[in-house]
């Protein structure tokens, strides 16, 4: 087949993110929430974060301000080191989005968007009543990798999962049973996907 070919390392960065973010899809949401100096709520979606299946822990990337200052979350998690992490599926995509409005540090973005929240278990940070997945995590380590954007591990010490997700017989969440959302490339945008068809195979040796 006929391919197009980029040579990234000759790219500047915004066309390096544009092409890439293009390619690595789906890519899931973290929408974490942490809290401030003062105790507020913040909220905020990144859209793209993976899971590490040895130690329990996520790897989040946090990016900074255009004028090189911490974003509020990693302000408040490099403060506190505590966040809750949740995936969020197809009927909170509209809070979603509006939760990635800038605002300033003092606003709760839960406040202002009416989310409901419960107490967590092991951190300070509430959970987000709605969501259906929720984990409890804390501040592990930070990796720089470059003047703009962090790398950030986090112990993840509890999981929530919405009963409505749960499967009893495998004592796990049934992707089948719900749609979590995921962020696209963003030609015109930005983009989000819901997982739609699921497929079951035979046993595999993939980890």
């Amino acid at each position: 087949m006929s391919m197009i070919t980029r040579d990234l390392a000759s790219l500047p960065k915004r066309d390096v993110y544009r092409v890439l973010s293009s390619l690595v899809i789906p890519r899931p949401i973290a929408w974490i929430t942490t809290l401030n100096e003062g105790g507020a709520v913040n909220l905020a979606p990144f859209s793209s974060f993976m899971g590490i299946f040895g130690p329990p822990m996520l790897a989040v990337t946090l990016g900074r301000r255009r004028d090189g200052s911490l974003k509020d979350t990693h302000r408040n998690l490099r403060e506190r080191r505590e966040a809750v992490v949740h995936l969020a599926d197809l009927p909170l995509l509209e809070a979603l989005h509006a939760s990635a409005d800038e605002v300033a540090p003092e606003v709760s973005e839960v406040e202002r968007l009416g989310l409901p929240t419960e107490p967590s278990l092991r951190v300070g940070p509430p959970r987000l009543k709605d969501a259906p997945v929720a984990l409890e995590c804390r501040l592990n380590q930070e990796l720089e990798l470059g003047p703009a954007s962090t790398l950030v591990l986090l112990d993840v010490l509890v999981s929530h999962a919405a009963e409505r997700i749960w499967s009893a017989e495998a004592d796990c969440a049934d992707a089948s049973l719900w749609t979590p959302l995921s962020r696209l490339a963003s030609v015109v945008g930005p983009n989000y996907g819901a997982l739609g068809q699921t497929f079951r195979l035979g046993a595999s040796e993939l980890p």
